[in-house]
Parts: C-alpha cells; sequence; structure tokens
C-alpha cells in the first residue's frame, strides 16, 4: 500500500460527500484555506510502512514529537494554524475522527529529527535525495529516510501556500 501527502483541501482527498463531511467537522475548530491558485500537490507515494518507521525513529531520536508520532497515516491533516495538541474530530457517516495536526508543530518537529539524525533540509539536498531513491534500485530501502524526504518537501511547501498537508493511504 502506498501513501502519499496532499497539499489542499478535503475535496482533493475524499468523496464529495466525505469531503463537505470533513470541512464541516473542522469549520468551526480551524480555519483551513480555499483552494490554491496552483491547484493541489501531491508528494511522490512512498511505501505507507514508511510512516510507522519513520514513527518509530522519530521516537527513538527526540524526547517529544506528537505532532510526527501520534498520528496514523489514516484520514489526517496538518493544518497551518499553530496549536499544541492532536484533535480529534468526529466527522458525520465517518467510522473513525479525523485527526488534525499542527503545520507549524510538524514542521518544527521534523527539523529537530533531521538535526538528530543528520538528515538534510534544505529544499535541493531534499529533492536530490528523493531523487535518489525514485531512480536508484533501493527503493524498497531507508522507507523512514524516503517518507522524512516526501512529508518534509511537502510540509514546506504547504507552509509557503497556507494551506492544509493531508496525510493519504
Amino acid at each position: 500500500m502506498s501513501l502519499t501527502f496532499v497539499i489542499g483541501t478535503a475535496a482533493d482527498v475524499f468523496g464529495e460527500a466525505l469531503a463537505r463531511a470533513v470541512e464541516s467537522a473542522l469549520a468551526p475548530h480551524f480555519a483551513v484555506p480555499a483552494s490554491h491558485a496552483q491547484g493541489a500537490y501531491e508528494s511522490e507515494p512512498v511505501d505507507a510502512t514508511g510512516w510507522r518507521r519513520l514513527q518509530e525513529r522519530v521516537l527513538r531520536t527526540l524526547d517529544v514529537a506528537p505532532q510526527l508520532t501520534t498520528i496514523d497515516a489514516y484520514q489526517a491533516v496538518y493544518v497551518p494554524e499553530a496549536h499544541a495538541q492532536i484533535e480529534h474530530l468526529p466527522v458525520a457517516n465517518a467510522a473513525d475522527p479525523l485527526q488534525v495536526g499542527s503545520l507549524p508543530a510538524l514542521i518544527d518537529e521534523l527539523q529537530r529529527f533531521a538535526a538528530s539524525a543528520s538528515l538534510p533540509t534544505d529544499d535541493v539536498e531534499l529533492m536530490q535525495l528523493a531523487a535518489h531513491y525514485l531512480e536508484g534500485d533501493d527503493a524498497d530501502r531507508d522507507l523512514d529516510v524516503q517518507t522524512y524526504v516526501q512529508l518534509m518537501l511537502t510540509a514546506k511547501q504547504a507552509s509557503a501556500r497556507g494551506q492544509a498537508l493531508w496525510v493519504v493511504t
């Protein structure tokens, strides 16, 4: 199964009815911007097991990183506003709540993790590392690093656009 990170609205991620329900659940709590002039952005897909491996590595590396370690790669979004905790919002006609994290806090955690793990944070270096995995024979290796690279690139772009980042499996 693959995992991608999407910058955009609920309609860019879910079917029409669920997107409306998700937007209704988010609206009273968070200001999630409407679509961007450039449209939605989707990261390169990564193996979904990379999310869990990244979480495990972050847990071994950092004392506290709730934005990375407590979100499941299912029905999750990072919104552009700062808030301390992961929120769990019930969504009409959805079995599980929507997990809502903070994009600024996520980026902070990613930067702290990168510093501790000797991983790049510079866009050019991140893109070079992404290309290495996309073009090389080791696409099944370092799934935690591949996930980190795609997440960091997408999170930085979402922040620059002032939009939400969705975790999609």
